[in-house]
């Protein structure tokens, strides 16, 4: 039974207060008409706690504004999450230029990382044995196909959602299908994501996947801590960054800082026997006690590393999380054994969970949550 403005309530006591149940929440398409996002198409999903998000259909399903309470969880950039059709392929570092913003950037789904060269001589094209890639690849200025949204009741529960399919492919090249399943409860101040990779075609494929989530202002504020499970105590490796002490500096939030340079850590997740992990970012008050924040759920069996970027520049001030299936070196994934092939029909499955912190006492459990993490 949801939970509505501090009273529980059934399915029938709802229906006879109001005209439509969109006056609660709900999800509606909706489109950009004017300036760099003319065209894109969104669903807005409220969800009657004061969470809303708007997931960005043509910009891979990714979620674009996201806010609880009149307030911003994610970084929005000067771009203004522009439509992919105004630009042209994705080379080098283009995807900063109109990819990069919002709360999520699906990364991948063959390349994630800087540009680099990919070897794709075995799709048999003796025209093109190699490829250039850009950063962090093409999906998330993939348009997708929208198979269904809408509500549904299931008994007094009433559920939220939309499916999609993304589909990245070339002829002589990878053809790989991203099907995404987004689920909110009416009531509830979280939303999950559900998605499968699938290999299409007829060849062995390289897959890569990273969850850019890009969390700003005032959820990433002076007064907030990023709270990480770290295996056996480790520090965290530094990959980018000038960091005077790395076991100390990444979980703090400083004001804006001027000329700052990003510092990116790898971090050895902790986890429950069954793989599930989970981040946070939350906010103290005065007195120091932890009264509000969000939090990042998934599983460490279907996304291995763990990243995260502390930007505390002017005008990037954001903290981005970034669960992934591999690093983003390149040549150190070949060493290691990590690089990641679909076979033909082969299957890969991958979920998240995104939520709001409401007050002191969901902290506390959280943390205490938090603290059954295995060392």
């Amino acid at each position: 039974m949801p939970q509505l403005f501090g009273q529980r309530i059934s399915k029938e006591e709802v229906l006879k207060r109001v005209g439509h149940l969109w006056q609660l929440g709900g999800v509606q398409l909706q489109e950009c008409c004017s300036g760099p996002a003319r065209g894109v198409q969104h669903l807005e999903f409220r969800t009657g706690t004061g969470l809303i998000f708007k997931v960005a259909v043509d910009r891979g399903m990714d979620v674009g504004y996201c806010e609880f309470r009149g307030r911003s969880l994610a970084w929005i950039p000067p771009t203004q999450l522009p439509a992919p059709w105004f630009f042209g392929e994705q080379a080098n570092f283009g995807w900063l230029r109109n990819a990069l913003g919002g709360l999520i950037n699906t990364c991948g789904l063959v390349h994630i990382g800087n540009p680099a060269s990919v070897k794709v001589d075995h799709f048999n094209f003796p025209a093109r044995d190699v490829e250039h890639i850009g950063v962090h690849d093409r999906i998330a200025l993939s348009p997708a196909r929208l198979l269904q949204y809408g509500e549904r009741w299931d008994g007094d529960d009433c559920w939220l959602g939309a499916l999609g399919e993304i589909s990245q492919a070339q002829p002589f090249g990878e053809n790989l299908r991203l099907t995404r399943r987004y689920e909110a409860k009416l009531g509830e101040s979280k939303f999950r994501i559900t998605d499968t990779v699938e290999n299409l075609g007829y060849y062995p494929t390289q897959h890569m996947l990273l969850y850019h989530i890009n969390f700003g202002y005032p959820f990433v504020q002076e007064n907030a801590e990023i709270v990480i499970p770290i295996r056996d105590g480790k520090t965290p490796k530094v990959l980018v960054g000038d960091v005077e002490n790395a076991s100390q500096d990444w979980h703090k939030v400083i004001p804006p800082t001027k000329d700052w340079q990003l510092q990116v850590f790898k971090h050895a997740m902790a986890s429950a026997k069954n793989g599930k992990t989970t981040v946070g970012i939350l906010q103290t008050n005065p007195d120091g006690d932890y009264c509000e924040g969000a939090f990042l759920n998934y599983n460490v069996n279907q996304l291995p590393v763990f990243i995260q970027t502390r930007m505390m520049g002017e005008g990037f001030y954001s903290i981005i999380l970034e669960p992934a299936t591999n690093g983003m070196d390149a040549e150190g994934i070949e060493a290691a054994g990590d690089r990641v092939w679909l076979q033909p029909g082969e299957v890969r499955n991958y979920a998240l969970e995104i939520g709001i912190l409401e007050d002191r006492l969901a902290c506390e459990e959280w943390i205490n949550h938090h603290s059954e993490m295995k060392a």
